[in-house]
């Protein structure tokens, strides 16, 4: 939504008048605390929780999309979108809590990802993609089922949390651009950090932080990205070229950057009719079968190419048909330059020339982007954690100890770039915070490693430099 529209959804908006339990923020983090306390443990009353999302949509950096135009039947993540076997708080939601179907993200579960492990994409019974913003829609569909079914509210861009002493000592007044606020006893901030940064002065995680905790919460820094898919109705890397795993990367060479993959995209290949003449896809894809899909042809860091794309500051992604001039544009720079990067290749088979593509889809995540950003990580002192062993300090966890605010986002948490970065730290809220026992579809060692063990004072403990540190922001590119 653009700035006009959220504020118009606000003012229309028909709000609580207080929440026991506020969720601001409606991704991984969010959704999960929200999930946790309401339905997997109940230690709230699903009635009194309220979920308030910025967006029309779930996910934050988690963008699955449905209803392409010319993609019947696709469901297309343009942003994050897989787990790794090993990162068992995801992984256990997924498969045990949620009971949810997967399959391997790499051709033939190759354990080739993210240094011998298998990945996992959520898909249908069928083998369709799900996308990975369907764990999140069904822990709030869970939340509204087990209450009124009204918990969760969309285009509600948060502006302030400070005090409301009139509905108790520790109670707080979330206000939303457009003018409505909410009264909450407790609140957990699933945000980024441009979205946190951009509360008002007075708001209590700045006014009751200590100096060096405002200035953690402030120090996030973001790098932007693209994700760039095309989408053809023939699937022409895997059917004429039998191209099922690896990368195109040629970022000079073409009119537009290339950095993608081939087992990324999702396809649909044709194996055979019913009676009635409609196709039977199958669940798995086919090597050199009759698909369609969608193929990435670009991950990595921002582009002015891509970047000139962007049609609205608030929404990251952008979709291009030929009923543009922007898309016609698109369209024929992008095939183009995959027949130029495959022209060996296609001659081979003996293929001269190939329809374009039918649509192409643009993220655009960029480092200022004020409700969803590129990824962030805390670049100052030593709460910044490497991999999973050192969380961000205490403090930024509960910024302000006076009230029951609690902040769990990945830009502040225990793995940039990862869900399981978000979820481990929204699980240390909950652990430490709020009392609540572990999940019993969690492994206890896992559990014990990962959020009992973490070292609240953390003071040059992981031994790791800034410049380390933006290096190694390679990870946050691996699942966005």
């Amino acid at each position: 939504m653009a700035d006009a529209a959220l504020a118009q959804a606000a003012l229309g908006a028909t709000l609580p008048a207080h929440c026991e339990l506020a969720v601001v923020g409606a991704g991984w983090g969010g959704a999960y605390v929200a999930w946790r306390m309401a339905v997997d443990t109940r230690s709230v009353s699903a009635d009194s929780v309220c979920v308030f999302e910025a967006n029309g949509r779930v996910g934050g950096r988690v963008y699955s999309i449905s209803d392409l135009p010319n993609a019947d039947g696709f469901v297309l993540d343009a942003g994050a979108y897989r787990f790794i076997d090993d990162d068992l708080l995801p992984a256990a939601l997924v498969w045990d809590a949620l009971k949810l179907n997967t399959a391997c993200y790499d051709w033939k579960c190759s354990a080739d990802c993210e240094g011998k492990h298998n990945c996992y994409v959520v898909k249908d019974a069928t083998g369709n993609n799900l996308g990975y913003s369907w764990p999140i829609e069904t822990m709030l569909a869970q939340l509204e089922n087990a209450g009124a079914g009204t918990q969760v509210h969309f285009g509600q861009m948060l502006t302030s949390v400070t005090a409301a002493p009139l509905y108790g000592s520790r109670a707080l007044r979330l206000g939303f651009a457009g003018g409505g606020s909410v009264t909450a006893s407790k609140v957990l901030l699933n945000l980024p950090g441009t979205s946190l940064s951009a509360l008002s002065s007075d708001s209590v995680v700045f006014t009751d932080s200590t100096r060096e905790t405002e200035s953690l919460l402030r120090s996030v820094s973001s790098h932007g990205n693209n994700k760039v898919y095309a989408y053809y109705d023939d699937a022409w890397w895997n059917s004429k070229l039998g191209l099922m795993e690896g990368f195109i990367n040629d970022a000079t060479s073409y009119a537009v950057p290339l950095n993608g993959r081939y087992h990324d995209g999702p396809q649909r290949c044709v194996v055979g009719y019913d009676p009635d003449g409609k196709p039977i896809y199958s669940g798995l894809k086919v090597e050199r079968g009759n698909c369609s899909g969608f193929l990435e042809i670009y991950y990595s860091r921002e582009t002015d190419y891509y970047k000139s794309f962007m049609v609205d500051p608030l929404q990251p992604v952008t979709v291009l048909t030929a009923e543009t001039a922007a898309g016609r544009k698109a369209i024929a720079e992008v095939h183009s330059s995959l027949l130029g990067f495959h022209k060996d290749a296609l001659a081979e088979v003996g293929v001269t020339s190939l329809p374009p593509p039918k649509t192409i889809v643009i993220s655009n995540w960029t480092p200022d982007g004020a409700v969803t950003p590129g990824i962030g990580s805390m670049q100052e002192g030593p709460a910044y954690s490497y991999e999973m062993g050192y969380p961000a300090k205490a403090s930024v966890r509960h910024p302000a100890p006076d009230y029951d605010v609690f902040v769990a986002d990945q830009d502040y948490g225990y793995r940039s770039g990862w869900a399981v970065g978000s979820l481990v730290m929204a699980e240390k809220v909950l652990q430490a915070e709020l009392g609540v026992p572990k999940p019993t579809w969690l492994e206890q060692a896992w559990y014990d490693d990962n959020v009992m063990d973490i070292k609240e004072e953390a003071e040059g403990a992981d031994g790791i430099t800034a410049s380390r540190r933006n290096s190694d922001f390679k990870y946050a590119f691996d699942e966005l």
